[in-house]
């Protein structure tokens, strides 16, 4: 393995925040058809090869840059080296994750559970024909509202147990506001989400759950036989997904852009976006994908319904390059994603739900009765003006040292 020292000596130095020649060859490395002579355009440039390999860690696009530049001659020894241990050490982890899938899934057939196989292993068979060919640290499982309970007894059966407690009353609210429940094995936490929505239900994008479990497919994953999301389903759900982290991962963009090679009919896609309000979230998400190698269809949308999502994928992509965060509890996050709202019914019902639905934090921050759950309103306004207000408090005020 090429050691830091190593790789080191052969970086250029430059500033930590100007990554722009390093992501230039990340974005060589990640486009769905491969092109030697960007790829080749990107090396001749001066980047660290430090900077580069933990970036594509950290975007998690190690398998793509690996399939890019193995037997390159243009790339040194040591770094070869390195990429083939880290695709290695990914490997070996999607097929655990591969095999601990079928043994899940197997479980569920056995109960009569429909359940779909969501991101992971499925959606690196599903894109690139192989499961090493992305990073990934979970299992993400959907299954519809009703099946929950069932699906938690499944997955306690294979030695799953759900990192959230909940009371029954705060579980009924909870299936109705939330998305997800955590599970860990054997003392390793955060290996397997439950889900039954794609996003939380503040977030106001209501898909159309039973639909696309009616429309999924079957997928091969590993030899054992699963369902998935529909292709142009799986389409929405990877924009909207990326919109809800901000697209901070240049994986997640590579996996839409995988996926619009492959052949989509955006006429269904932007309808059904249209539908549940996300039609500019896949407009940026196309834009941002542009970077990749990615056409944008020829009826995405009206001059006047680009423009902004322009604007927006414009700025999206300095932060990337620029490394910057945006904290998923600030006001700028929530700010950003009320502007990848189109219409304005949807931004006022994510104002209001986002004001007025109880969370976890409301539930283990007051301990109330179930005879007075309907407070928790209150306790949700009250926490989220207290935080607003502290951050102004502590904003204006100046801090002694």
């Amino acid at each position: 393995m090429a050691d830091s020292a190593h790789l080191t000596m052969t970086a250029h130095p430059q500033s930590e925040a100007d990554f722009s020649r390093e992501f230039d060859l990340l974005f060589a490395c990640c486009r769905p058809t491969l092109d030697r002579e960007k790829i080749s355009e990107a090396l001749a440039a001066s980047f660290s090869w430090e900077a580069v390999l933990r970036l594509a860690d950290h975007h998690r696009v190690m398998p793509a840059l690996y399939q890019a530049l193995h037997r390159c001659e243009h790339v040194p020894g040591s770094i070869q080296t390195a990429l083939q241990t880290r695709f290695q050490a990914n490997s070996v982890k999607a097929l655990r994750f591969s095999a601990e899938l079928a043994r899940i899934s197997d479980a569920f057939r056995k109960s009569g559970l429909e359940v779909l196989a969501h991101k992971g292993p499925a959606l690196a068979q599903f894109l690139y024909g192989d499961v090493a060919l992305r990073q990934y640290g979970d299992l993400d499982l959907l299954v519809q509202p009703n099946d929950v309970p069932g699906a938690i007894a499944r997955l306690r059966q294979v030695g799953y147990e759900p990192q959230l407690q909940l009371s029954p009353r705060q579980a009924r609210a909870y299936l109705a506001s939330g998305y997800e429940y955590v599970f860990g094995l054997r003392g390793q936490k955060n290996l397997v989400e439950l889900q039954w929505q794609i996003v939380p239900y503040f977030y106001s994008v209501n898909f159309n759950l039973e639909a696309m479990f009616k429309r999924s497919i079957g997928l091969a994953v590993e030899g054992v036989r699963m369902q998935v999301l529909w292709r142009e389903d799986l389409m929405l759900a990877l924009c909207v997904h990326a919109a809800k982290h901000g697209w901070a991962q240049l994986g997640m963009l590579r996996d839409i852009a995988a996926l619009a090679a492959s052949g989509t009919y955006w006429h269904q896609v932007l309808a059904a976006a249209r539908s549940v309000g996300a039609h500019r979230m896949v407009c940026i998400s196309m834009l941002l994908a542009e970077r990749l190698g990615c056409v944008l269809a020829p009826d995405m949308g009206s001059a006047d319904e680009i423009r902004p999502a322009k604007a927006i994928a414009d700025r999206l992509i300095s932060r990337l390059v620029a490394g910057e965060q945006v904290n998923p509890d600030s006001f700028r996050y929530f700010y950003d994603w009320w502007r990848y709202r189109e219409r304005w019914r949807d931004r006022e019902r994510f104002i209001s739900r986002l004001a007025l639905t109880p969370s976890v934090g409301e539930w283990q921050s007051v301990g109330l009765p179930d005879a007075l759950f309907p407070l928790y309103h209150a306790v949700r306004i009250g926490r989220l003006s207290w935080r607003g207000l502290s951050k102004t408090i502590f904003r204006s005020t100046p801090v002694e040292t």
